[in-house]
C-alpha cells in the first residue's frame, strides 16, 4: 500500500494554549445514556412483602456471584481505573511479536514509572527522526511516563474485529517501543473534533482519553485524497512551567482502510497507519528518510526503522510530572 500519510499539523488545533496552564473541570463527554428508573409501586403488603423477598434472593445471589468472580474490592477498582484487562498494555514483552495487548501487573519500575524505561539507542542522524514539539527548543515534550495513557475507541460500521484487532496490536507496538502503558477505557461514541480539548475524562483520569475515532472524508475533510490518517497530541503547563502531552485523538479513514483488512498484508498496512498517528499522539514527527515509518510518505513498511525505535526511546524517557 503506497499511501502517503501525509497529516495537515493538527497539533496547534488540538493542544490547549502553552501558555496557559488547564486545569481538569467540566463535565465527562462519555456520561452513561442509560439511567436508572425507580420501580412502580405494586399491590397490597403481600405482594410487595414476595417480591422484595425475590428481590433479595436474587442480589444474594447475584452478589455470591460477582463475589466468586472478584473477592477483593480491590479488584473491582484495579477494573474501574485500568479498565479491561485484555486490552491493558504493561509489562509483557515476550508477546510483541503477535502484538497482543497484555494484562500483566502493572508493576512497573521502583522510579514511579508504570512501565520501566526503554533503553534509548544511538541517535541516529537527524533525517531520520523528528519531535512534534520541544521544551523552548530543547528537549521534547512527552507524556508522564509514571501515568497510564487511557484510550477509548469510536467505532463505524464495517471496521469489525479486524479493525480491532489492528488497534490493539498497534496500540501494543508504540507502547512496546516507548516504555509508556495504555489503557483502554471503552468504545465510544464520540466524533473527531478539531476544538476537542483536553477537558475531563470522567472516572479513570483528569484528562480525556486519547481518542481513537474511524472516520471519513464527508465527517473529516482533512482525510480527502491520500491521507489515510491524523494525529496529533493535546499539550498543558504544568505547575512546575514544562509542557506535557496528557491527551490527544487519531482519525483513521474508514473507507480507505477497512478493505485491506480482509488480508494479512493489508492488516499489517493499517496497523502502520495506526502506529504512525500513535506515534504523532507522544510526540515523534516526520522524518525525512523514507526508511523510516515515520516518514511522510509510506513506501511499504510495516514496522518501525532506527529512527523510528530512538525517537520513540526518547519520547517514552520524560520525567514524571507533578501537578497534573
Amino acid at each position: 500500500m503506497q499511501r502517503r500519510l501525509e497529516e495537515l499539523d493538527r497539533l496547534d488545533r488540538l493542544a490547549a494554549d502553552p501558555d496557559e496552564v488547564t486545569s481538569p473541570g467540566g463535565l465527562s463527554s462519555r456520561t452513561d445514556p442509560r439511567a436508572w428508573e425507580p420501580g412502580r409501586p405494586v399491590g397490597d403488603g403481600t405482594q410487595r412483602t414476595g417480591r422484595r423477598t425475590m428481590v433479595l434472593v436474587a442480589s444474594v445471589a447475584l452478589a455470591s456471584v460477582a463475589w466468586a468472580a472478584t473477592p477483593s474490592l480491590s479488584g473491582w477498582v484495579d477494573y474501574l481505573v485500568h479498565g479491561d484487562p485484555a486490552y491493558r498494555v504493561f509489562n509483557d514483552p515476550s508477546r510483541a511479536a503477535v502484538g497482543v495487548a497484555t494484562s500483566a501487573s502493572a508493576s512497573g519500575a521502583s522510579d514511579g514509572r508504570v512501565r520501566p524505561a526503554v533503553p534509548i539507542p544511538a541517535a541516529p542522524s537527524p533525517e531520520h527522526y523528528s519531535f512534534m514539539q520541544t521544551q523552548d527548543g530543547s528537549d521534547p515534550v512527552t507524556f508522564d511516563p509514571c501515568r497510564a495513557i487511557h484510550y477509548v475507541v469510536r467505532e463505524v460500521p464495517g471496521v469489525g474485529g479486524a479493525g480491532r484487532e489492528a488497534v490493539s496490536r498497534a496500540v501494543t507496538q508504540v507502547s512496546l517501543a516507548t516504555g509508556l502503558a495504555f489503557v483502554f477505557d471503552g468504545f465510544t461514541d464520540e466524533a473527531p473534533s478539531e476544538d476537542r480539548g483536553t477537558g475531563w475524562g470522567g472516572r479513570s483520569s483528569a484528562w480525556k482519553p486519547v481518542l481513537i475515532a474511524w472516520s471519513d472524508p464527508t465527517e473529516t475533510p482533512e482525510l480527502d485524497g491520500d491521507t489515510a490518517g491524523l494525529g496529533g497530541g493535546a499539550v498543558v503547563r504544568g505547575d512546575d512551567g514544562r509542557l506535557r502531552y496528557v491527551s490527544g485523538s487519531v482519525t483513521l479513514d474508514a473507507p480507505a482502510l477497512t478493505p485491506d483488512l480482509a488480508t494479512a498484508r493489508g492488516a499489517a498496512e493499517v496497523q502502520a497507519v495506526i502506529a504512525h498517528e500513535l506515534a504523532h499522539v507522544v510526540g515523534a514527527g516526520h522524518a525525512d528518510s523514507p526508511d523510516e515509518l515515520m516518514a511522510a510518505q509510506n513506501r511499504g513498511q510495516t514496522g518501525f526503522g532506527p529512527g523510528d525505535r530512538y525517537v520513540l526511546a526518547v519520547l517514552g524517557n520524560g520525567d514524571c510530572a507533578s501537578g497534573l
